[in-house]
């Protein structure tokens, strides 16, 4: 029995909320998109992906305990408004800057139509009318593409789930950040050259948003201050490009041109 105690407290002394209570500070949570490579779980079941890097590194700069929970798309921008927690980052949009509070830049990502490399017809919106377009599921890509009525909208959880349908046919393109197809690539050892590009939208910002339902002003400040270094020292771009570029040289990706 004594045994069964102390494996239970070395859990909870590990836990965030169990830090923060020890240091006397009030954890600030974070709902983060469960969609790959941005958050997900390992086989292992620990957190990983860009904005699990990026809030871990918020915390350590700040000295602010973080308690990351990754959820589906849609549920994570529901708990923001609410104010079920305290921040997430999203992609910038016109109606995610009035529902919460637009704290500071993240990255900045370009949006891609991408298709296979030996087809020849344009990648272009209007020229995909009536085709069907694969996107993630919940994720806002440009005003176009929210009114947009023309092209069949084909939502799916993962690139790589947009990968297989395109490869077979069943999809004429897929939009998407050019950080999500390059990262899904690499991951499966696929080239760049599998696909064409046309630029969407280019330098479409994800954000970090606070809740105005919950807000945290003080964490806010200090979190913006972070990412303001992050940026300065390269350690954003490492983050979210680091690895692709350095599977893809001398390959120029599209987002540093």
């Amino acid at each position: 029995m004594a045994g069964w105690f102390l494996i239970v407290l070395t859990a909870l002394q590990a836990s965030p909320a169990f830090a923060a209570e020890q240091n006397g500070q009030e954890p600030v949570t974070f709902s983060i998109p469960d969609v790959w490579p941005w958050g997900y779980e390992d086989d292992g079941g620990q957190q990983k992906g860009s904005l699990i890097e990026v809030v871990d590194r918020l915390s350590e700069i700040t000295g602010i305990p973080v308690i990351p929970q990754l959820r589906p798309l849609r549920r994570a921008i529901v708990e923001l408004r609410s104010g079920a927690a305290n921040f997430s980052i999203l992609f910038q949009s016109p109606e995610l800057d009035i529902e919460a509070v637009n704290v500071s830049s993240v990255s900045e990502v370009n949006i891609l139509l991408a298709a296979m490399a030996y087809s020849d017809y344009p990648l272009t919106l209007a020229a995909l009318k009536g085709k069907r377009v694969a996107y993630i599921r919940g994720t806002y890509l440009g005003e176009a593409f929210e009114a947009d009525t023309d092209v069949l909208k084909v939502p799916v959880n993962a690139v790589s789930q947009a990968l297989e349908l395109l490869t077979v046919g069943r999809i004429s393109a897929i939009l998407a950040s050019d950080h999500n197809i390059y990262r899904t690539l690499s991951s499966l050892n696929m080239s760049r050259d599998t696909l064409r590009y046309k630029q969407h939208v280019p330098g479409l910002t994800g954000t970090l948003y606070m809740s105005r339902a919950a807000s945290r002003p003080e964490a806010a400040r200090k979190f913006s201050a972070a990412l303001e270094r992050m940026q300065a020292d390269g350690e954003l771009r490492e983050i979210f490009y680091g690895k692709v570029e350095s599977a893809y040289k001398p390959a120029t990706l599209l987002s540093v041109q």
